[in-house]
C-alpha cells in the first residue's frame, strides 16, 4: 500500500514533473463530472502532465477541457458495456496497443474515477507505480491506493465522489471550475439566444420526462418569442419530427457532432433535458438548464446535478428549483419499474413546474 502522504511526496519530487492518467471511459456525463478531478490534479501538481483515458466516441468533448495534456482513447475494449464493439480477436489486438500506448507513457500515477476490472488489470499491466481505485471492488488488488468511499446509495454528487479520488495522492477533494474551450455554434446558431431541448432517451439508463410534455413547454417558449432547437442524434429524427415537426419557430437538429453540440449548448439562452449527457454540457457551459430526474436515491439530482458554474456566469437559483424530480411517499433506492405504482415518476412533473423553474433563472 502506498500512504497519501507517500504518494504525495512521490508525485511532487518527480523531475520535471509527474505524468498522471485518470481513466474514464463509460458516458458522456460520467465524464463530465470527472473532469474537475483533472483540473484539481492540474492546480496542485502545476508542473504534472495530466491525461484522459476516455471512451474513443468522447474523445472530441474530452479535447474541449482547457489545460488536459493528452486524451488517450479506449476503443471501446476494457468495460463490460462495450464487449460487443469488436470481435474477439480484433479486441484483444486493440488492448495490446492501447496497453502498448499507456505503458510507453511511463506514468506515475493513474486514478481509475470508474473503476471495472478491464481497466484496472489494463494499468496493473502497464506497470504504473501509483494505482489509484476503490478497495470495494473484487479486483481491489490490482491498486496500491485506495479509496474507500462507496457509491453505492452514496449521499455525495458523483462529482465530490470523483474528487474525493484525490484523497489518496494526499490531496483535498477541492473543486476548480473545468473551463470549456467551447467550438463555435453551428452557422444557424450563430446568433445565440436559442432555447435548445434534448427530449429523448433512447437507451433508458434514467426515467424521462414525456415527449409530449416538452413538445407542449416548446409551445410556451415559441408563444412567448424564443426560438427551440429540438436536439438528437440521426436515429432520434423520426421520433422528434412527430413530436416537434409541426411546430412553428422548433427546429428539429439530428446532424450535429459532439463538438458541434458542445458549441450550440455554449451558445444557448436555455437548455431542457432529461437525466443525460446534454445536461452536463450545459452544466459545463455555464448556461441556464432544467434538467428532469426520477427521485430514486442512485438517479436523483442528489447524485447527478451538473456541475456547479464557475465565477462570473449564470448562478442557479437557490434551493434546486432548475433541477426538478418527482416527490411520491415512496423512499426508493432503485427505480422498479412497472412495479411500482407511481411509474412512470418522472411524468409527475407539471408544465407549471417546468415553466417556474425557467422563470427562476429570469429567461422568461
Amino acid at each position: 500500500m502506498i500512504s497519501p502522504g507517500r504518494a504525495k511526496r512521490i508525485l511532487f519530487s518527480r523531475q520535471g514533473g509527474a505524468r498522471i492518467l485518470v481513466v474514464r471511459n463509460d458516458g458522456l456525463g460520467d465524464l463530465i463530472l470527472t473532469l474537475p478531478l483533472v483540473t484539481l490534479l492540474k492546480a496542485r501538481f502545476p508542473q504534472a502532465r495530466v491525461d484522459l483515458l476516455v471512451h474513443a466516441p468522447l474523445a472530441p468533448v474530452a479535447r474541449l477541457l482547457e489545460g488536459v495534456d493528452e486524451v488517450l482513447e479506449d476503443p471501446g475494449v476494457l468495460l463490460k458495456r462495450h464487449a460487443n464493439a469488436h470481435p474477439p480477436a480484433q479486441a484483444a489486438a486493440l488492448r495490446q496497443t492501447l496497453l502498448g500506448n499507456i505503458t510507453l507513457r511511463q506514468y506515475d500515477a493513474a486514478v481509475l474515477a470508474y473503476p471495472e476490472a478491464g481497466s484496472a488489470r489494463l494499468i496493473h499491466q502497464a506497470g504504473i507505480p501509483i494505482r489509484v481505485g476503490s478497495l470495494r471492488r473484487s479486483f481491489f488488488w490490482r491498486f496500491n491506493a485506495w479509496s474507500v468511499q462507496s457509491r453505492k446509495g452514496s449521499a455525495f454528487s458523483e462529482m465530490e465522489l470523483n474528487l474525493a479520488l484525490a484523497r489518496p495522492l494526499g490531496l483535498p477533494p477541492e473543486y476548480f471550475p473545468p473551463r470549456l474551450n467551447s467550438p463555435p455554434p453551428p452557422p444557424w446558431a450563430a446568433g445565440g439566444g436559442w432555447v435548445v431541448m434534448h427530449p429523448y432517451k433512447r437507451n433508458a439508463t434514467a426515467l424521462s420526462w414525456p415527449l409530449e410534455n416538452f413538445s407542449a413547454l416548446a409551445q410556451r417558449l415559441t408563444a412567448a418569442g424564443l426560438s427551440v432547437a429540438a436536439v438528437g442524434d440521426a436515429a432520434d429524427r423520426p421520433v422528434l419530427e412527430q413530436a416537434f415537426g409541426g411546430l412553428s419557430g422548433v427546429r428539429v437538429e439530428t446532424g450535429l457532432d459532439l463538438p458541434g453540440l458542445a458549441g450550440l449548448i455554449s451558445s444557448a439562452r436555455l437548455f431542457v433535458g432529461n437525466s443525460s449527457g446534454p445536461l452536463h454540457l450545459a452544466g459545463w457551459a455555464g448556461i441556464p438548464h432544467l434538467g428532469f430526474f426520477p427521485q430514486n436515491r442512485v438517479s436523483a439530482p442528489a447524485r447527478w446535478r451538473p456541475l456547479p458554474p464557475a465565477p462570473g456566469r449564470p448562478q442557479p437559483p437557490p434551493g434546486g428549483q432548475h433541477l426538478l424530480a418527482s416527490r411520491f411517499p415512496k423512499a426508493c433506492v432503485r427505480c422498479q419499474g412497472p412495479a411500482c405504482p407511481y411509474f412512470n415518476c418522472v411524468a409527475s412533473i407539471s408544465l407549471g413546474q417546468a415553466m417556474e423553474a425557467i422563470k427562476a433563472w429570469g429567461v422568461v
